[in-house]
């Protein structure tokens, strides 16, 4: 399981490594940057086995991007490589270089991208939680009520949810995204909207899905976002 740590590394070639298997823990027992790690390990699967890459499939483009987002994946990014195999990992990521680091320097990305960064984020993921819970009616045209106003208002404040705030729909998602960014600036920022146009708004992602077994230190400030989100909520009823 270690060696799918250096294969990150080789994206960024950072100075003073850490050994692999600990970087691959200190990101396994951090919830954000353990899930990024298992999206990684699946998405990558035909990158990492098999035949010598051809191309960086989509998956493992954006596992990768969320990956490398996170404290944790920076410390993964330069984790260093003791084996043959370690290294044959390493070339096989080169693949992806260049479409990771071309996202992850541009200001605006897809909405699907944004997404995945703010879910590699315990505390961005949790307030996108409660944002997709609380803005259900918003998402169908309905109305923008007080709870899904505050939710939208404490997302907004993560570092992590800052390329939401000004992603794009790309077509390839599977809700309307164009359409619920659209019912957002109407219903919940009273702006009127033409129906081409590309409101910078984050629209909804589809639930995040977090291993059973990675718990860490990350918990806890997760928690307390949940507490305060539930305040904030409370006060709005």
């Amino acid at each position: 399981m270690w060696w799918v740590m250096v294969s990150v590394a080789a994206l960024m070639g950072v100075a003073t490594p850490l050994p692999c298997e600990e970087a691959r823990m200190r990101c396994a027992y951090r919830v954000g940057c353990g899930m990024a790690l298992q999206n990684y390990v699946m998405g990558c699967s035909g990158v990492l086995q098999g035949p010598p890459p051809t191309h960086c499939p989509e998956i493992c483009h954006h596992s990768l991007i969320a990956l490398t987002s996170t404290e944790e994946g920076k410390d993964l990014m330069n984790c260093e490589c003791s084996d043959e195999y370690c290294e044959d990992q390493k070339r096989r990521s080169e693949i992806c270089r260049p479409q990771v680091m071309k996202s992850i320097s541009e200001p605006v990305v897809s909405c699907r991208v944004a997404q995945w960064i703010c879910a590699a984020d315990a505390l961005c993921s949790t307030a996108l939680e409660y944002y997709n819970h609380y803005c259900r009616a918003m998402f169908h045209g309905k109305k923008c009520t007080p709870r899904c106003n505050n939710s939208i208002s404490i997302l907004r404040r993560q570092e992590k949810a800052a390329k939401l705030t000004m992603c794009k729909c790309d077509g390839l998602e599977d809700y309307d995204c164009p359409a619920i960014q659209r019912n957002m600036e109407k219903l919940c920022f009273h702006k009127r909207v033409h129906h081409h146009q590309n409101a910078t708004t984050p629209p909804p992602p589809p639930p995040p899905v977090h291993p059973n077994d990675v718990m860490g230190a990350a918990a806890a400030p997760a928690l307390a976002l949940g507490a305060l989100l539930a305040a904030a909520l409370a006060l709005a009823t």
